[in-house]
C-alpha cells in the first residue's frame, strides 16, 4: 500500500538486541513533548494471532513454516484494520516495533523469499520511515542474554540471527535508513531526531507568526 495517508508510521526493525524499545519510548516522548499525537504499538500484537506467535517463541515446532508465516500475515492484517489505518487516517504519528520487514527478513530466514513476503504485505501501509537498527550477532546475544538476563528464544538462535541479519543488510527500500546501534543511547536518539525532523513538522509554532 503506497503513502496516502495523513499520518506518519516509522517502524522499528532489525535483529534482537538491538536497543529498538528503548528509542521508541525515547522517540514517543519528544514527540509528545512538541505537540505530536503519537501512537506506539509493536508486532506482533497483543491480539488472538499475535499471542499465538508467542507461543512459538518457545517452541517454534508447534506450526509448520507456511502456518507460521501465515499467523504473521493474520496478525498483521489486524493490526492494519483496527489498529494503523484508523491512526494514521486521523493524522497521528505511530511508532511500531517491528514490521513487515522483520517478517521479510525472520521468515526469510526459515526458507522463504523475502520478496515474495515484501509482496504478500501489499495490504499494509508503507512506512514513511523503517529504522533498521544494526548490530552484531555477539551484540545481540550479548544484550540478551547479560544485559536483558533472558534466555534465548526459538528466534534468537545465534545461526538464525545471522541470516536474519544478513537480509536486513540486503534491503533496499526508499524508506530505510540504517542505524548504527552499537553506540551509546544518545547518540543513537540524536541520529533518529535528525531524520525524523527532516519528515515531520512541528506543530507547537504559531500559525499567525506564518502569516
Amino acid at each position: 500500500m503506497t503513502k496516502a495517508l495523513p499520518g506518519t508510521l516509522i517502524v522499528f526493525e532489525g535483529i534482537d538486541g538491538t536497543g529498538k524499545s528503548t528509542q521508541i519510548e525515547l522517540l514517543g516522548e519528544y514527540l509528545l513533548e512538541n505537540g505530536h499525537e503519537v501512537v506506539v504499538t509493536r508486532e506482533p500484537t497483543d491480539g488472538p494471532y499475535g499471542q499465538k506467535i508467542r507461543q512459538l517463541y518457545m517452541n517454534r515446532d508447534l506450526a509448520s513454516k507456511t502456518e507460521e508465516l501465515e499467523l504473521f500475515l493474520a496478525d498483521r492484517r489486524e493490526h492494519v484494520n483496527t489498529l494503523l489505518l484508523p491512526a494514521l487516517q486521523a493524522g497521528k504519528i505511530v511508532l511500531c516495533d517491528r514490521y513487515y520487514l522483520s517478517t521479510a527478513a525472520y521468515q526469510g530466514a526459515n526458507g522463504f523469499d523475502p520478496i515474495e513476503i515484501l509482496r504478500l504485505n501489499d495490504f499494509a501501509p508503507e512506512p514513511d520511515i523503517a529504522f533498521i537498527f544494526e548490530v552484531s550477532v555477539e551484540t545481540s546475544l550479548h544484550r540478551i542474554t547479560k544485559g536483558r538476563g533472558d534466555l534465548l528464544n526459538d528466534f534468537e538462535q545465534a545461526e538464525s540471527l545471522k541470516k536474519v541479519k544478513k537480509i536486513f543488510s540486503e534491503l533496499d527500500l526508499p524508506f530505510i535508513y540504517r542505524i548504527n546501534a552499537e553506540r551509546n543511547i544518545d547518540e543513537i536518539h540524536a541520529n533518529l531526531l535528525s531524520v525524523i525532523d527532516t519528515v515531520i513538522a512541528h506543530p507547537l509554532a504559531d500559525p499567525l507568526e506564518q502569516l
